[in-house]
């Protein structure tokens, strides 16, 4: 007898349990609402220079670093000896226009995206060193 009230007691518990693990969850992961724009098409990924892959491109060749921390430093200290760096790895104006006008587009099509204005200005800033 007093197995199946300890056997009920515990389960009772248990589901107690799991109910505030769900509320608190609920709490800490709010739902977040989406910044992106139905609207705007994502534009496919731009070419890179032999078809490296983008982080040996944006971070390996250009150094635009991670993050809107890493873009921001490198459109600060990019240097038209960099551009000509650039050229000798096989990158053409015609890949820095069109990663620009990518950046541009993210920048329209998602609003959560803090990375894409300052690397579409990094673009800008190399086309004017070009």
């Amino acid at each position: 007898m007093f197995k199946p009230i300890l056997l009920s007691a515990l389960l009772l518990s248990a589901s107690s349990l799991t109910f505030a693990e769900l509320k608190i969850s609920e709490e800490v992961r709010p739902e977040i609402k989406s910044l992106v724009n139905p609207d705007i098409q994502r534009l496919p990924l731009p070419p890179t220079p032999g078809n490296i892959s983008l982080p040996a491109y944006g971070q390996g060749i250009i150094g635009w670093g991670t993050g809107p921390d890493g873009a921001a430093a490198r459109l600060a200290n990019v240097t038209k000896a960099d551009v000509e760096k650039y050229k000798t790895q096989g990158v053409t104006l015609d890949m820095i226009q069109t990663w620009q006008k990518f950046y541009e587009n993210e920048t329209r099509r998602n609003a959560g995206n803090p990375t894409a204005p300052i690397r579409a200005e990094l673009m800008k800033k190399i086309i004017s060193l070009w």
